[in-house]
């Protein structure tokens, strides 16, 4: 073809595209034109609340989402920008394609339960959050009622397993039941094994190679025989000296737990001593070598404790998640545990001290409060709880105890630092008015 003829064609082209882009545009504006300003005030909102509720739904989640079909009806600017191929004229579908999709549990609403309850099935779903709990019971029926009372937990540590012997054996058994209804539910299963508080036998275990492997071996044959999702290490009280006989341990074990998909978590207690890791758990070393390490942030004061104080205010937790942060673990292998109880302190004349563990929900609280005739007392700023105290014959009680806000702030630190998520000792201190309290902080922090 002529070169000429070929430059002339091109450029005919190109003015006759221009000139259909330009109609486009041109009957669009009077498309525009015949909506007038109120029905495009009235699309612009519409399509802004539908944008906040694919946002909401992705960050927080939730359960009862429908599709409204009345604003999904066609309009004559829908139907003329879908013929022209226009963008971002719906920028609800360009958004809910880009944004990955996320499956939530719907969580069942009963008695005072409201839909907050909900809100943290679908958290922790949306988020990849954890959300776990503790349960101190090896009764099948207990556990399937706390794991029914508290919906939105989506890890369940059963406090099943115990450190028996210096040759590595482990007391305690699984109950397949609690953990069928489990997976019935979504819910993953780390049982929990202890060290018995035992610092001499813990040693005994951790310096004999043939004690830890057959510790080890039976870990990983029980959570193979049962369907186990993880193994969850709470070994306490043990001493600075085992400190890297201990880590050692841990990566031995995860090495043969990690290739048969296991999970494996550690407990460990604050040790606040900014940038110092010389304790008994080596925190650097220990994150490397498992999947989640859980920091027991609460015993601020102590069952038997001589000095009464908070069980965990927010100074010293933050301080806390703080130290393990600066000491080197990564931000998404900490997962936060928070208590749901407190202590209730009986301060005698002669400077004995005496205290009790108390459920942090209304009633508890109020029970507590009424055997020594307290008052509720007032919110301490600085510590972000409730403080009381009451003078009494002997000498006088006090508690510290928290609030709503208590949680939210706490929670606060969970998505401000980018968190695993968060841990409850115990569940069986819950009761369905403070998770629905730690639901709405959940909510609160996240909104």
């Amino acid at each position: 073809m002529n070169p000429h003829k070929l430059r002339h064609a091109a450029a005919q082209f190109v003015a006759a595209t221009v000139a259909l882009m330009i109609l486009a545009a041109g009957c669009f504006g009077a498309v525009l034109c015949m909506f007038g300003q109120p029905d495009l005030r009235r699309i612009s909102t519409l399509e802004a609340t539908k944008l906040a509720d694919v946002e909401l739904s992705q960050l927080i989640g939730t359960t009862d989402y429908v599709k409204d079909e009345a604003t999904a009806n066609p309009t004559l600017l829908r139907a003329v920008s879908s013929t022209l191929h226009l963008p971002f004229t719906d920028p609800l579908t360009m958004l809910t394609a880009e944004l990955p999709e996320t499956q939530t549990q719907a969580a069942a609403s009963t008695g005072g339960q409201s839909a907050l309850i909900q809100s943290i099935t679908t958290w922790a779903a949306s988020t990849n959050k954890i959300a776990m709990g503790w349960l101190a019971s090896t009764s099948t029926s207990a556990c399937i009622q706390m794991l029914k009372d508290n919906p939105g937990i989506n890890v369940a540590s059963p406090q099943w397993f115990r450190l028996s012997d210096a040759s590595g054996n482990i007391s305690g058994q699984v109950l397949p039941d609690v953990v069928k209804y489990a997976h019935e539910h979504h819910i993953k299963v780390w049982v929990l094994v202890d060290n018995n508080y035992s610092a001499s036998l813990t040693h005994a275990v951790l310096t004999n190679p043939k004690a830890r492997n057959n510790l080890i071996d039976e870990l990983n044959y029980q959570a193979k025989l049962y369907h186990l999702d993880g193994i969850n290490v709470d070994f306490e009280n043990v001493a600075a000296a085992d400190r890297d006989a201990f880590t050692a341990f841990m990566k031995q074990l995860h090495d043969t737990l990690s290739p048969e998909g296991i999970n494996l978590s550690v407990d460990v207690a604050p040790d606040i001593e900014p940038f110092n890791d010389s304790a008994a758990f080596f925190h650097a070393g220990l994150s490397d070598d498992v999947d989640e390490m859980v920091l027991m942030a609460y015993d601020e004061h102590w069952d038997g404790d001589s000095d009464p104080g908070p069980v965990a205010d927010l100074p010293w937790v933050t301080q806390s998640v703080n130290d393990l942060l600066d000491t080197g673990v990564p931000t998404d292998k900490l997962v936060l545990g928070m208590p749901f109880y407190t202590r209730l302190w009986h301060v005698y004349k002669d400077g004995h001290v005496a205290d009790k563990a108390v459920g942090v929900s209304d009633d508890s609280i109020k029970s507590a409060l009424d055997d020594y005739h307290a008052g509720t007392g007032s919110f301490n700023q600085q510590l972000d709880l409730m403080y009381t105290r009451q003078p009494q014959a002997d000498g006088y009680m006090e508690m510290w105890y928290p609030t709503a806000k208590t949680y939210t702030d706490d929670l606060s630190l969970v998505n401000e630092n980018g968190l695993a998520g968060v841990a409850v000792w115990s569940l069986d201190w819950s009761d369905k008015q403070t998770w629905s309290s730690v639901v709405s902080a959940l909510r609160d922090t996240l909104s």
